[in-house]
């Protein structure tokens, strides 16, 4: 980081003193655990993390926010094929291919696509 600022001192400077509660989270997780070791954990980069902190990110800050909320926050959804899992391993399980040797990944791959509330999966039922 170039700047002299804490994580919390550029999220509160980002987002107008007022950084939603899954950034304050971030902010305290890359002070502590660095970019890099929080950028392996969520599966985004440091850059797109420390964007995200700063309120410059231009992509999808809904599906960052779940990432957070399920990976540092604990935050679950409820999976019609896993039960209570994390938001974070939630989004994880839409990207898994089909796999026809694996009946849980079939039914993660078609309950994925058929109308599951938490799906962000466009198009209709592929299954």
């Amino acid at each position: 980081m170039t700047s002299n600022l804490t994580m919390m001192e550029k999220a509160n400077a980002g987002w107008n003193g007022a950084p939603p509660d899954w950034v304050q989270e971030l902010a305290n997780w890359v002070s502590e655990k660095g970019l890099n070791n929080l950028s392996q954990r969520l599966g985004y980069s440091s850059t797109t993390l420390s964007l995200t902190i700063s309120n410059k990110y231009r992509g999808d800050l809904s599906k960052v926010e779940d990432k957070v909320r399920g990976a540092l926050m604990g935050e679950k959804v409820a999976c019609p094929v896993l039960g209570a899992i994390g938001r974070d391993q939630c989004l994880n399980s839409q990207s898994l291919p089909r796999a026809v040797t694996n009946s849980i990944r079939t039914r993660l791959y078609r309950a994925c696509r058929s109308g599951c509330p938490h799906s962000r999966l466009k198009g209709g039922n592929d299954a």
